[in-house]
Formats: C-alpha cells, structure tokens, sequence
C-alpha cells in the first residue's frame, strides 16, 4: 500500500504546515479488531483531537470497527451519510476541478463511479445537477468517447488509452496514483493519450495537492474560521463540443478551397500553353497542386490506438 504511505505522510505535511499536530498511527500488519478499536476509541475520548482518517481502504476485516468514529471528527467523509461531509477530500476536489469546466451542464463520465472515490464524485456531481455517465468494471470504456469530460479513479495504470481520449474532451481528470518499482508514478491514463485532450490533470501533481488544499480548507473552517472562503479553481481554455467540432470543419473546408484555386488556375495555364514536353496528361497534373500551409490549418491527427488495462486511489 505505498501509495496509502504517501498520501498519509502528505496529509501529516499539510497540517503541520497550518500548526497543528498530527500524529501518524501505523498499526502493525495483522492487527485485530480489538487493538484497532482501542486505538481508534482513544482518539475519540480525547478532546484534543479534532479529526480522524483512517487510511482508505482499511483492512476488510477491520472496516465494521471504522463505524464507531465519531462523525463529528470524520473529516474524510469515511462515515458517509454520517459524515459532516458529502464525499471524501479527492472526491470533492476532482468536483472541484470538473465545476468550472461544466457550467453549461456538458456530458461527464465517470469511470470508478462504485468505489469510494467515485462515488463521492458521483454524490457531488448529482447534488449539483449533473447526471453523469458512470462505468465499472466490465462496462465499455470506449463510451467516454462521446463525454466532454472524463473523470477517471480507478487506480488502474494506463486504463484509458488514445484510443479513449478525444480532442474534444474539455479536461481529463486522472484520479490515478500507483507507484512503480522504479520509482516512478502511474494515473489511469496512458502517457501517449496525454497530448489528445484540450486540459488534462498530471500524476503527480495534480488531484493529490488538490484533495490536500481541500483537506486543509476543511479543518480551518472547522477549528479556526467557519466562514472561511473557499478556495476555486480556474479552467484552462476550451472549446465546446460543437464549436470545436466546427472549427475543425471549417479548418478541413478551408484546406479543401485553398486548394481549388489552385488547381483551377493551373489548369488555365495549361490550357492557355499546352502542357510542357513530356509532362503527363492534363488530368493528372492537379494531384501535385496544393500543398504548403494550407493543409497545416486541418485537424489534429489522433494517436494510434492503444491496448486498455483494468480496477482505488
């Protein structure tokens, strides 16, 4: 669970960057659900503690003993409906970085939507309107093709392919986060689909910072400042579906009569002169016409498609 270890000792960083003390518990393998609970009791007796996480997803057999935190210090939203929260910090961040791309309320798609990321993304994405395309484990990825933007957190590296990612997309979200042997870090989407979407979140560095940001907006509304502001995100630039699809148009069109001209103008030439000694017939010769910076105002080419892998952050 390296990715677990990260995620805990960032979270440490973030409130001790604030002025809090944090204390880091790591139980050793194996441990039973009575240690677990005395731990985790202590924690609720105390009034010097003002929030718990429990690292997602615990041990399954200790997962009924999470039930007994108490919801007032559940700052991750483990306790769900409990929770003073609606979903867990990433969950509410990757809402937050889809909000402002989704103002017009444009497909979203959701792939992860059953675990516990996704379906606080899912939670947030509902309450505010949307409905969004949700995808599991044996449904067809090849259906993010037709949202605007994709949501991904299934922490399955390289899940979505070019053969996924569109240009049309206006952002992708990679909620993916799994270290490598060599050192290096995984999303869910392939590094070769990472140039085909108009924005695209990076890994790392992109939702974890943000589930950090909204971790810490959390505890000093909590324990400082209820009315803190929110803090938001600014999009990057996009194209809606239909004005990039007609902008590509147009850029195709205008390579189509860029080139009539110039074919049309050299046959009158011909037909004035006569074709030159041994040139070939008449009707062959606009094959060789247009070219030059015409053709470079036509729509992106798409990468080759790729081969998919399969499921949380």
């Amino acid at each position: 669970m390296e990715a677990s270890r990260i995620s805990a000792e960032q979270k440490i960083k973030s409130f001790e960057h604030l002025g809090f003390r944090a204390d880091h518990v790591v139980l050793p393998p194996g441990v039973g659900r009575g240690e677990f609970r005395e731990v985790l009791e202590g924690y609720n007796a105390d009034p010097a503690t003002r929030a718990i996480i429990v690292q997602f997803p615990p041990p399954r057999d200790l997962a009924p003993v999470v039930d007994g935190m108490d919801p007032a210090k559940d700052i991750d939203a483990l306790l769900k409906g409990r929770s003073p929260y609606p979903a867990c910090a990433t969950a509410e961040g990757i809402y937050r970085v889809a909000e402002p791309f989704a103002t017009d309320r444009p497909a979203i798609a959701v792939v992860g939507s059953k675990g516990f990321v996704g379906q606080g993304v899912v939670t947030m994405l509902r309450a505010d309107g949307h409905d969004p395309m949700t995808l599991d484990h044996g449904d067809r990825l090849e259906r993010v093709r037709d949202a605007d933007i994709v949501i991904s957190v299934t922490g399955s590296p390289g899940i979505l392919t070019p053969d996924h990612i569109q240009p049309h997309h206006r952002v992708v979200i990679d909620s993916g986060f799994v270290p490598q042997a060599d050192g290096s870090v995984r999303g869910d989407v392939r590094a070769e689909a990472y140039g085909i979407p108009q924005n695209l979140t990076p890994v790392p560095g992109g939702i974890g910072p943000v589930e950090m940001a909204t971790l810490m907006e959390r505890v000093v509304r909590q324990e400082v400042d209820p009315d803190v502001v929110s803090w938001k995100v600014t999009p990057g630039p996009y194209l809606e579906r239909a004005r990039f699809t007609a902008d590509r148009t147009a850029a195709a069109t205008a390579v189509t009569t860029a080139a009539v001209p110039s074919i049309a103008a050299a046959a009158r030439l011909r037909g004035a002169a006569g074709p030159a000694a041994g040139a070939p017939p008449t009707s062959a010769q606009p094959t060789a016409a247009p070219r030059g910076p015409a053709h470079q105002t036509g729509p992106r080419p798409q990468l080759p498609p790729q081969g998919g892998g399969g499921p949380s952050r």
